[in-house]
């Protein structure tokens, strides 16, 4: 008799699971509630017991597989036999010697090891699958949005799927080197300006003063969130602004919120966009070095805003720039109207 160890659904909306451990070989012995197997789901590492006495005699998957659920992945069997494995009829026979007193008795044969079963090796995937997506751990998957991370690239880069948690430190690496230069070289980023009177922003910032505690980084953070959505079509946002000599803050979702009813996203980890408000400082204008994520800059120049927004083009195309930058210099510049 045997039993077929499939792999488990130890989440109500798991798929997969990710084989990381094999805690028994082929042959050994096994009793019911033993550790066989650790699997990695969307919440963490769970230890998976054996539901069948007997031995191990096959394993169908790999350690670091993502196997789907449902699918069989060892045997288990009852007898030592298939664990084993028996003498075939193309064994050798045992050899015979005499003994002193000349009676023939058997010699045993010399023992021979069995090589434990192949497990044949699934190549692993160096590239995205035709619809784009990539192979990875639920776990992975999860950290990786909750992060703003981008596995895609780790696939680009050469790196074997399916990915796990544990390659998320180097999928930060890359994209930190990528943004050094790397893959993104200036070549790949792409940049515009815009100048727009600042009368009618200070006015406005002046005003929502005076009703709360509404600072010109709030307002910021909600014209430029407004902006990049329509451009791009980004159904949760995250807004980080910064300014000199203040600490970055991060706001969930800022133009789906009244100004007055604005606060800062505490759990925030990551952003989607980027906004330095440079008007209280010295400087007219900045260039920055691309990031992880589209940058706007805003300046004081005189009597004018001075608005800049960068990106990488796997960011934001042409368009989608263009469209962005112009949607919210048209906020700066009318700022009471976008609020209608």
């Amino acid at each position: 008799m045997t039993h077929e160890v499939i792999m488990p659904a130890l989440g109500m909306a798991q798929e997969t699971g990710l084989l990381l451990a094999w805690h028994k070989q082929p042959g050994d012995a096994v009793k019911i509630g033993d550790v066989l197997m650790e699997v990695e789901t969307d919440k963490a590492a769970m230890e998976v017991e054996a539901q069948a006495d007997g031995f191990v005699t096959e394993l169908r998957a790999k350690e670091g597989e993502d196997v789907p659920v449902g699918a069989v992945i060892a045997i288990i069997s009852a007898s030592m036999d298939k664990a084993a494995g028996a003498p075939t009829e193309d064994a050798p026979a045992t050899p015979a010697v005499t003994t002193d007193k000349g009676n023939v008795a058997p010699q045993a044969a010399p023992a021979v090891a069995k090589p434990a079963p192949q497990i044949p090796e699934k190549p692993k995937d160096t590239a995205p699958t035709p619809e784009g997506r990539v192979q990875a751990s639920p776990k992975a998957k999860r950290l990786a949005a909750e992060q703003g991370l981008d596995l895609t690239r780790l696939a680009k880069a050469g790196h074997p799927q399916p990915y796990r948690a544990a390659d998320l430190d180097e999928l930060k690496s890359l994209q930190a080197s990528q943004a050094d230069g790397g893959q993104f070289a200036a070549s790949q980023r792409i940049f515009a300006r815009a100048t727009v009177p600042a009368a009618a922003f200070d006015e406005f910032c002046n005003w929502l003063a005076g009703q709360g505690a509404v600072t010109a980084d709030l307002v910021l953070a909600t014209f430029a969130a407004g902006s990049f959505r329509s451009a791009t079509g980004f159904q949760s946002l995250a807004v980080s602004v910064s300014a000199p000599r203040k600490p970055s803050r991060i706001f969930q979702d800022p133009d789906r919120c009244g100004l007055l009813d604005l606060s800062e996203d505490e759990d925030g980890q990551h952003s989607d966009l980027i906004v330095y408000n440079l008007t209280a400082s010295r400087l007219t204008e900045a260039e920055l070095a691309a990031t992880h994520a589209p940058t706007v800059t805003i300046a004081r120049s005189q009597a004018d805003l001075t608005v800049s927004l960068s990106a990488t083009r796997d960011q934001l195309d042409d368009t989608a720039l263009i469209a962005m930058l112009d949607a919210f210099a048209g906020r700066l510049e009318e700022p009471l109207r976008q609020l209608l």
